[in-house]
């Protein structure tokens, strides 16, 4: 049996969920066609073929966690049609287990609080733009102290934005007549599968050096009113992810810190281990951050493992 899965999932899941496994299947029909000669695979799949695309994806260095997902589009495929599913046979769930065992260490670490500091006060020295520097700092700020991906705050591409934090998302929280903090409503993010606005709140932080909230104010100063993403350039353009992470670059090296295990989800373990240190809970944690399983806790690391103290 030949099998159009994009036509098969047009009415049986979300858009995103749906994106992905017309992604995952593509991929795998590329696969099916190098290897095998032809772009439509029959159904149901042998075995032999999932062993050899799961060794591909693990040859191709994917983490476990992206290469059962790839597994979970052929085996939702094979359910609709009411075919037995091969991803659940003995053979194929025990390479799985092997492609967990052999999973590499996570080496990246935690951006800390004074880590984040240090990174603030470079850009002094890193960039010669002052626009750029309020801007960057904001970001910087709201990354760490709202748990976000990278990719809830820049663009991939100076094009596609609707994806990312907008403008309009932003409101400010008052206590009498001063500002106490920011309420950030997402409304696309990663395992948003309900398709409801999550709402980020990062409070006024007086005692430390560098506060978000007054950050952001002073971003928006510049920034002005338009409609768009919240994070942009003075003259209109998207910031994307290339920009931000070679800003960040830029930081890390200045303060003498190893930008091999620094990256932009240093901002998002970061902001994980300083609330499990606060004393947060595994559920308050998992909801700030916007997990949808306990994967958080691989985030949560050993004092040891952190360059500097927070």
């Amino acid at each position: 049996m030949v099998v159009n899965l994009k036509n098969l999932l047009e009415w049986a899941h979300s858009s995103s969920t749906r994106k992905q496994y017309q992604r995952m299947w593509a991929f795998f029909t590329r696969f099916h066609a190098t290897y095998f000669h032809s772009a439509y695979p029959s159904l149901p799949l042998s075995v032999a073929t999932l062993t050899l695309f799961v060794s591909y994806l693990h040859a191709c260095q994917l983490a476990p966690t992206t290469v059962t997902s790839y597994l979970s589009a052929i085996s939702y495929v094979h359910k609709l049609q009411g075919l037995p599913d091969p991803t659940k046979t003995f053979v194929i769930q025990k390479l799985l287990t092997a492609v967990n065992r052999s999973r590499s260490a996570d080496n990246r670490l935690p951006i800390t609080r004074s880590i984040l500091h240090q990174l603030l006060a470079s850009l002094q020295h890193t960039n010669s733009s002052a626009s750029q520097r309020t801007t960057l700092s904001a970001m910087f700020l709201v990354a760490f102290y709202g748990f976000f991906r990278v990719g809830e705050l820049t663009t991939k591409s100076r094009v596609s934005f609707s994806n990312v934090l907008q403008y309009s998302n932003v409101s400010f929280r008052m206590n009498s007549a001063d500002i106490c903090g920011v309420k950030l409503t997402l409304t696309r993010f990663k395992h948003n599968t309900n398709n409801r606005p999550h709402d980020i709140i990062i409070d006024r932080e007086d005692s430390l050096p560098f506060c978000p909230v007054k950050s952001l104010l002073a971003y928006l100063r510049l920034r002005g009113h338009s409609h768009g993403p919240l994070f942009c350039t003075f003259d209109g353009s998207r910031i994307t992810t290339r920009y931000f992470n070679s800003e960040l670059r830029r930081c890390l090296i200045f303060c003498g810190l190893d930008n091999s295990r620094y990256k932009s989800r240093s901002f998002r373990i970061g902001a994980a281990c300083l609330a499990a240190k606060q004393g947060y809970s595994d559920p308050q944690i998992r909801a700030l951050g916007r997990w949808h399983s306990d994967a958080f806790k691989v985030y949560i690391r050993p004092v040891a493992l952190h360059a500097n103290s927070t």
